[in-house]
């Protein structure tokens, strides 16, 4: 037998013993590939910070954001994109120490949205509502929490317990994750295999004066998604049950999979309905605060401010184009019109809660700490959190990343 089918049958016999098959077209860890900006330079991108240039770091922005979503097969049109390829919670948080290296199968975890309920509390959904979530993670990040344990509940309480008492704020922290660590949160809608499926559309502006809740349910317009064709003629029209005139657009303009029948049972679901890609985010440590960007799905995705910046079709591809983003690399600026402190949301997650269409991912971020008992990061806030901020009484930041008390081993 060849050297090479030897290492297919021990790729495969490997993968058994570990539970997870991975055929041999299975996926290996792809990074963001070179020439997509990732990591930059951080003088570059603090300079850009410091002189407010927008263009620039929104073109970072759209620039690494065309690097995750390149083919890792670039002829293969069914091939996964980069970001796929990326580790689930799982892989890791898992107490384990033997975690699996290589060919792996493609996962797709999926569960409720946990956003704002950190230690496990109760889901926010509103009533109609079925999204799903997943977070994936780079390699970097990856490696840095499991070479320093913060995978693991007794390494953080440790560390929390071991703070002399005088011990300021700001030094009450893990350590720094390196500069290329990068995660992402995804936020899924169902699509019904047959039908039409009408998925909510957010058209509003940052509404800093207005309180409130504006989760999906509530939003003024719905499309109708069709995933019986590929394309559909521009100004195509159905009534959908309280949205006449509702627009069809077809599956094809969404990032989507087929559910297996897993996935489906789990969440209610026939086995061969999809999963839309409708929200996302994703987090670089490129910059000490973190840079953030967040991008949601639109009909009509080359219209107003938060298309500004995209680069062409050879760079960003097909479905890809039809996300809008937003960035925070200031938990204060730009301020918004009113004089208040820089918003950036995404409505599919932080527009479901009170205060959210207020809220600066870096602020929420900024307060990401491990501590006993469990902490909250609600309510929604916007602006730099203030060093006797209570949240951090007692406790040990973890580097803006919620994902340790969220998804480690507690």
């Amino acid at each position: 037998m060849s050297g090479g089918r030897i290492a297919t049958v021990f790729a495969i016999c490997t993968s058994l013993l570990l539970g997870n098959l991975a055929l041999p077209q299975g996926l290996s860890y792809t990074p963001v590939p070179s020439g997509f900006d990732f990591p930059a330079d951080e003088r570059v991108l603090l300079d850009a910070v410091s002189r407010g240039d927008e263009e620039q770091l929104r073109t970072h922005a759209w620039t690494v954001f065309a690097g995750l979503t390149q083919k890792t097969r670039q002829n293969d049109p069914n091939s996964e994109a980069v970001w796929e390829t990326w580790y689930t919670g799982d892989e890791v948080f898992s107490a384990e120490t033997g975690v699996q290296k290589g060919l792996r199968s493609l996962k797709r975890d999926l569960v409720a949205p946990r956003q704002f309920s950190p230690h496990g509390g109760a889901h926010l959904k509103a009533a109609g509502e079925s999204q799903l979530s997943s977070t994936l993670f780079n390699q970097e990040l990856k490696d840095h929490t499991r070479s320093e344990k913060l995978q693991l509940h007794r390494t953080l309480k440790a560390i929390n317990d071991g703070w002399p008492a005088q011990t300021p704020v700001e030094n009450r922290k893990v350590k720094d994750y390196p500069r290329g660590a990068m995660s992402l949160k995804l936020v899924w809608m169902p699509v019904a295999k047959n039908g039409m499926t009408a998925i909510p559309t957010w058209d509003e502006m940052p509404v800093t004066d207005v309180a409130g809740a504006f989760p999906p349910s509530s939003w003024k317009r719905r499309v109708a998604v069709d995933p019986s064709r590929s394309s559909v003629p521009e100004g195509e029209l159905t009534d959908l049950p309280g949205f006449p005139g509702s627009r069809v657009v077809p599956l094809t303009a969404f990032h989507h999979f087929k559910l297996d029948a897993e996935q489906a049972a789990r969440f209610g679901r026939d086995e061969g309905d999809y999963a839309v890609l409708v929200g996302m985010h994703y987090t670089t440590k490129e910059i000490p605060n973190w840079f953030w960007a967040t991008f949601w799905w639109h009909d009509r995705p080359n219209d107003g401010p938060y298309a500004a910046d995209r680069l062409d079709d050879t760079k960003i591809r097909g479905p890809w184009r039809n996300y809008l983003m937003d960035i925070a690399y200031d938990m204060d600026l730009p301020k918004e019109t009113n004089g208040t402190p820089n918003a950036v949301f995404n409505p599919w997650l932080e527009a479901h809660f009170e205060n959210g269409v207020n809220s600066n991912c870096m602020t929420c971020h900024q307060r990401a700490i491990w501590t006993e008992p469990d902490a909250t990061f609600l309510p929604i806030t916007r602006g730099a959190a203030p060093a006797n901020d209570p949240i951090f009484r007692n406790s040990t930041k973890v580097d803006f990343l919620w994902s340790l008390p969220l998804e480690g081993n507690n």
